[in-house]
């Protein structure tokens, strides 16, 4: 699953890459201010928790852009953990599959540093948190705050409609063994209005 997930975030990452690469870099406003949109979202992300195989989001965030290309998101998503609960036994420690499935919400913020017609490239960052139906990691918290950051590009399908894509950073719970830190990619579909 690891090696799956990194050959997918490379992927992702060469694809905005290009796709922002090949517009041009001639700077230009996209997403002028008081302009909204709303972004169907999935994102899939590996982590460096051993007890945490691989973390699924979906769902989806709204957008209002304060000024040119800067923009505050209010994001929610449905979340899956994939972990393992470990536990002692007579001959020494076992391992037993327990997934926990939750939601999420998260405040963003969004700048499109690059921009033109037809492409963007951004970085955003923001905190929320996790409310689950079990422990995340096993041996955390059910409700846990949640800090994220990415970077990523997107391109211009139609005038209303754009492809989003990143390599994000989440960070769920406290840091240390009862918290996670997952990388991944995020993709969305960013509808205009």
């Amino acid at each position: 699953m690891d090696a799956l997930l990194r050959k997918m975030m490379l992927a992702l990452t060469a694809t905005c890459l290009i796709l922002a690469a090949s517009a041009g870099w001639v700077m230009a406003q996209n997403f002028t201010a008081g302009s909204f949109n709303f972004e169907p979202r999935f994102s899939a992300f590996g982590t460096t928790n051993p007890r945490v195989n691989s973390i699924m989001t979906y769902g989806g965030a709204f957008n209002y852009y304060v000024m040119d290309n800067l923009g505050i998101e209010a994001e929610g998503m449905g979340v899956y953990v994939d972990q393992n609960k470990r536990f002692e036994t007579p001959l020494g420690y076992g391992n037993k599959s327990s997934p926990a499935n939750g939601i999420g919400g998260n405040f963003n913020v969004r700048w499109h540093f690059i921009a033109t017609t037809q492409a963007t490239m951004f970085a955003g960052a923001g905190v929320g948190g996790l409310w689950a139906d079990t422990q995340v990691p096993y041996n955390g918290f059910e409700n846990n705050l949640t800090e994220n950051g990415e970077i990523g590009a997107s391109y211009a399908l139609t005038q209303q409609l754009s492809l989003k894509g990143s390599v994000k950073y989440m960070h769920i719970g406290q840091f240390s063994n009862q918290g996670i830190n997952a990388f991944g990619g995020t993709l969305g579909l960013n509808v205009s209005f």
